[in-house]
């Protein structure tokens, strides 16, 4: 049986606080992919879109509920889709600073 690891090379960087042995990559695909987006490589990023597919990635970045600001604005134009479509940028809070 071929795991998810002997396909998929990614660089600790963006998991320094988590056993990277111990992730699930079917079940937590989508922690991988946002974790990978917010902190991991350009390389990094590559290999998660070659593992889990253009549309997958799309789904999982535009539906999640927390993404930093510059994340949101790369990830647009990575899956060539508006930013208004980005849950995370539509419910983000605004606080006024006094």
């Amino acid at each position: 049986m071929i795991k998810a690891t002997d396909i998929i090379h990614i660089s600790p960087k963006a998991f320094w606080d988590v056993d990277m042995s111990k992730l699930d990559y079917e079940k937590q695909a989508d922690y991988i992919i946002r974790k990978v987006f917010e902190h991991g490589s350009w390389d990094d990023i590559l290999e998660v879109t070659a593992y889990y597919g253009n549309e997958k990635i799309g789904k999982t970045l535009t539906t999640a509920t927390y993404l930093r600001e510059n994340t949101q604005f790369f990830a647009s134009l990575f899956i060539n889709t508006p930013i208004q479509q980005f849950k995370c940028f539509t419910t983000k809070q605004y606080h006024p600073v006094q």
